[in-house]
């Protein structure tokens, strides 16, 4: 199960960076180290949720990268990039995006109309 094996990843991983054999490059790598008091599925959950602050850090990052990148487009003017519904509606109906951004609290509703034998209208 993945569980298992993560943690036991999770458990090696500190056994060994507390030991001569860890390259120390790898350091820098590691976002923490948490006690768990489960095994299975529940030190797996209980691991996340120790790490739980740490984890969204990483997403922050993520999402600042992806930010940054539609940015630098915008700002080299590669026509890479579209805005508003009606334009990236048709990018996604052309197979043309890929990445997508929305924002999570969007408050508009698409409504498909079909008449009686199924087909669009």
């Amino acid at each position: 199960m993945l569980q298992d094996k993560f943690l036991l990843v999770l458990l090696i991983l500190r056994q060994l960076s507390q030991s001569d054999m860890f390259d120390q490059r790898l350091q820098a790598k590691i976002l923490n180290v948490v006690d768990v008091s489960y095994g299975g599925e529940n030190g797996f959950n209980q691991a996340i949720e120790l790490s739980a602050e740490i984890l969204a850090n990483v997403k922050f990052i993520q999402e600042k990268k992806l930010i940054g990148k539609c940015f630098e487009e915008i700002s080299q003017d590669t026509g890479k990039y579209v805005f508003g519904v009606d334009d990236t509606l048709k990018a996604l109906e052309m197979g043309a995006v890929e990445t997508l951004m929305v924002w999570e609290n969007l408050d508009i509703n698409r409504y498909v109309l079909k008449n009686s034998a199924g087909a669009n209208i």
